[in-house]
């Protein structure tokens, strides 16, 4: 069972070269590189490949980035509303 997980692991390693491994540090002069730029275009058009429920194809949505933005900031309203609700108790 170990040797399992010990391959898996090597395994794991091994497909992503870029990852840092034990004992070495990642490089610190590398520049680090953020998911979106600081200053982006709230209008430019952006296209995410999104998974479709009961489909093993993905779809394509293209939507501006202030959509992308306000979206999940409704998604995340929602659960932190749905997370304060309190039951009712007995």
């Amino acid at each position: 069972m170990i040797s399992a997980l010990f391959a898996v692991a090597l395994l794991v390693a091994a497909a992503d070269p870029a990852a840092p491994t034990a004992g070495t540090a990642p490089a610190a002069s590398a520049p680090a590189k953020s998911a979106t730029p600081a200053k982006a275009d709230k209008n430019e058009l952006v296209c995410k490949r999104e998974a479709v429920l009961g489909s093993r194809m993905k779809q394509r949505t293209c939507r501006t980035q202030a959509d992308w933005d306000l979206m999940k900031q409704e998604a995340r309203d929602e659960v932190e509303k749905n997370q304060s609700v309190k039951p009712l108790s007995f």
